[in-house]
């Protein structure tokens, strides 16, 4: 347990460091594109592109046995599930690892936020969707497996046609604070602590790298998973570090109407992550990285959700009726 612990807070301690100064909430990631500022969106691509090459190595040794190598593609439970941790996102303002960072940042309404992802895991434990594993996991889940080509050549070719088209389009777009990184650090960086996170996950005896699906679960099952608890508990303290020693540090609570949102939309982040078999960071981080056909398909479907929530939420605020503007 010890060595769990200690390999799991290690691997949240950089995560968080670097989510904090990328600014990288996947929420704040999908309706920025929208709008087209994509500072955010180079960045995960790029990180994930650097992530996938290291992974791809890992695979290739023997100390990388008892590692996951693919998630299956379950396309009903991965749609609904993808689909609800994005209608959650647009509720609550945040992902699941954007709460966890903005709690070290000072955001202490977070909080209410995680408590409602722990009951939305817990809540959906016994959700069982009906419908077809396409494909069953492993290699064979991956585009690699499906397209019959090594995963370390399809990896190389995605970072080469990432990084080139990074490199062609590079608009003007600054970071939103002095502190905050660009896109090309914020990627590398990124990268190179999923690559961490999966080793030390291996060193701590866990078999999945980056996420947080199963913490809640696992506690409430009676096996705590203490790598992945380590890893989210220091996702905070890491993100805390970032905030204190290169700015970012906000002391802050929320409007009471915030407290709600967050809950709720914490409760369908849990329960879309469970359903979904992977959240933002295990689908949208780690398993992006292992090139899983499930992942990039619940990635879209979480980019769905979000979108379509927002422009109903447009909707619905242009029929209410406006206050009167007070008399000066």
């Amino acid at each position: 347990m010890v060595t769990a612990l200690a390999t799991g807070a290690a691997a949240g301690l950089g995560m968080g460091y670097v989510l904090q100064r990328g600014q990288l909430c996947f929420y704040s990631m999908f309706t920025s594109a929208l709008a087209g500022r994509t500072l955010l969106l180079r960045g995960w691509l790029l990180g994930v592109a650097v992530a996938s090459v290291g992974l791809s190595l890992l695979y290739l040794t023997p100390w990388s046995r008892g590692l996951n190598t693919g998630l299956a593609f379950t396309p009903v439970a991965n749609i609904a599930g993808g689909l609800t941790i994005g209608i959650g996102m647009a509720v609550a303002s945040s992902c699941v690892s954007g709460l966890f960072y903005k709690l070290g940042s000072g955001m202490v309404g977070t909080l209410a936020g995680l408590a409602g992802w722990i009951a939305g895991e817990l809540a959906a434990r016994n959700v069982h969707l009906p419908g077809p594993t396409v494909l069953g996991g492993g290699q064979a889940a991956t585009f690699a497996g499906v397209l019959g080509v090594p995963r370390l050549a399809l990896s190389a070719v995605f970072l080469a046609v990432v990084a080139t088209a990074l490199w062609r389009w590079r608009p003007g777009e600054r970071p939103a604070h002095p502190w905050q990184w660009n896109a090309p650090r914020l990627g590398i960086a990124l990268g190179l602590v999923t690559i961490a996170g999966w080793a030390l996950a291996r060193v701590g005896g866990s078999s999945f790298g980056p996420s947080t699906v199963g913490a809640s679960a696992s506690v409430a099952s009676g096996s705590p998973d203490w790598w992945l608890i380590a890893f989210l508990l220091a996702i905070v303290a890491g993100a805390g570090i970032a905030a204190r020693t290169a700015g970012g540090w906000w002391l802050r609570g929320e409007a009471p109407v915030r407290y709600g949102q967050l809950a709720v939309g914490g409760f369908l982040l849990g329960a879309g992550g469970w359903i979904a078999d992977g959240c933002n960071l295990g689908h949208g981080l780690s398993g992006a990285a292992q090139l899983n056909v499930s992942s990039w398909v619940v990635i879209m479907s979480m980019a769905t959700g979000a979108a379509l929530s927002a422009k109903a939420a447009r909707i619905v605020a242009a029929w209410l009726p406006r206050s009167p503007a007070r008399a000066s």
